[in-house]
């Protein structure tokens, strides 16, 4: 059984996120946790900290109360395996909170919702869901807006190649439970790699004994515009990545793919932390 996080501000984008993750907790029989964060800063004086403190305990009276209609309206929508659970904590650094949150809830996917965007907000717009996608040892799944979950039957996993074979296992487990036909896709810049390339990949498979997969190297110099593309023809249902500890020329332009295939891709992108 699955345990499902589901981070929320009460916006229109999480409640989609949080749909999408209880029609998968129904599918898995599995169980949803909603999460509310409050950010409060500490202050110096005394005399502030006093009136903070209460209106902290305001704060967390009406995010009880908002998070208690939430819950009221999807279950008006979607009926449950489990009861829906609530959790409202304080924290200072809302990535952190949930990395936190969903260690002590011994959580196995955590589901947030992204919002497009593309050109130069691609690498300038900060979300919430992206940085948790860098602190989180938990997998990651990022919801677009228009997010509706049905089933995982086509995956399309994106691979650099530099840790292919720990990361198949890593994604196997997840993609049995759905019975998906994995489309595993590599993105090369010359059409004089793509014989040698595809025959590592193919061994890489035979050796984890994971039948349903389709190798795909693909020849274009634009990596986002080719997963993009192929995500389209196929029709796939989910995109697959693994991230990693950005270098400090990846923190300043925001280059790792991963974090813009979450704004970018028109389909939910689960995203696994590599360890």
């Amino acid at each position: 059984m699955v345990n499902i996080l589901v981070p929320t501000d009460l916006s229109d984008l999480s409640k989609v996120a949080v749909l999408y993750a209880i029609k998968i907790a129904n599918k898995l029989d599995g169980t949803v946790t909603l999460l509310n964060v409050i950010n409060i800063v500490q202050p110096t004086r005394a005399t502030m900290r006093l009136r903070l403190k209460k209106l902290e305990q305001e704060l967390l009276d009406v995010a009880k109360e908002d998070m208690e209609v939430l819950v009221k309206e999807v279950s008006k929508h979607l009926k449950t395996t489990h009861p829906i659970q609530v959790k409202i904590v304080k924290g200072s650094s809302f990535n952190e909170t949930v990395k936190r949150e969903a260690k002590k809830l011994r959580t196995g996917l955590v589901v947030m919702g992204t919002r497009g965007a593309s050109g130069l907000r691609k690498y300038v717009l900060g979300s919430n869901t992206t940085s948790v996608i860098e602190v989180s040892h938990v997998p990651v799944l990022a919801v677009p807006e228009l997010g509706d979950f049905k089933n995982f039957k086509n995956v399309v996993y994106a691979s650099d190649l530099k840790h292919i074979e720990k990361e198949l296992k890593t994604l196997i487990p997840y993609l049995e439970k759905f019975d998906s036909i994995v489309h595993l896709i590599h993105i090369a810049s010359s059409s004089k790699q793509v014989a040698a390339v595809e025959k590592k990949i193919d061994d890489v498979v035979q050796k984890c004994g994971f039948k349903n997969v389709v190798v795909r190297v693909l020849v274009n110099k634009k990596i986002d515009e080719a997963i993009d593309h192929y995500v389209e023809t196929t029709k796939a249902d989910l995109l697959a990545m693994f991230t990693h500890d950005p270098s400090v020329f990846e923190k300043l332009f925001d280059r790792s793919m991963t974090r813009k295939m979450a704004f970018h891709s028109k389909v939910p992108l689960l995203a696994f932390k590599q360890r």
